[in-house]
């Protein structure tokens, strides 16, 4: 079964190798900071949106994988009938929009992750209180800021201007 996790500045969905297998994704990773909220959910059927895109479905039994919407996509690990589930809802820059997880423990779930959302507001928060005119580089190093590409500001992977919020260019 899925569990969530945080490790350091990310969630982490931990899936058992026949999830993956089924899934075709390896651990799902996240930043803290695109969880935009983290809620428990009692009905399962609640939290799934769309068409199923890659994954299993098998009626009543379980619902795992990657559902397609017009808001983006969805990644799921639901067993119908097995309690509640840990609904988290995303913002760019996530592969997903909304991930949402049978627990065993969802209240305990959802709490640790509200805290961990924010520890990391709070630490954002401090990483962005600089004087002005500091961009946090050591001058001389050669770490500022990239120049344009000319492809729009998008440099490799990343969200395509113009497309919708979750859309994202493929490896």
């Amino acid at each position: 079964m899925a569990r969530l996790a945080v490790e350091g500045a990310d969630l982490v969905v931990r899936l058992p190798w026949w999830e993956r297998a089924v899934t075709g994704t390896g651990q799902v990773r996240v930043p803290l900071t695109a969880v935009e909220k983290v809620a428990m959910e009692r009905d399962p059927w609640r939290v799934l949106r769309g068409v199923r895109e890659q994954g299993l479905l098998i009626p009543g039994t379980l619902c795992l994988g990657v559902w397609r919407h017009a808001g983006g996509r969805d990644f799921v690990a639901l067993r119908p009938f097995k309690g509640a589930v840990v609904r988290v809802d995303l913002r760019r820059p996530a592969p997903f929009a909304r991930i949402a997880v049978h627990s065993a423990q969802v209240p305990q779930a959802v709490a640790e992750l509200r805290m961990a959302m924010s520890r990391s507001a709070v630490a954002a928060e401090k990483g962005s209180e600089r004087e002005p005119g500091d961009s946090g580089a050591v001058p001389g190093s050669g770490t500022g800021a990239a120049p344009p590409t000319g492809r729009g500001g998008c440099r490799g992977r990343g969200r395509v201007v113009g497309a919708p919020v979750h859309a994202w260019i493929p490896p």
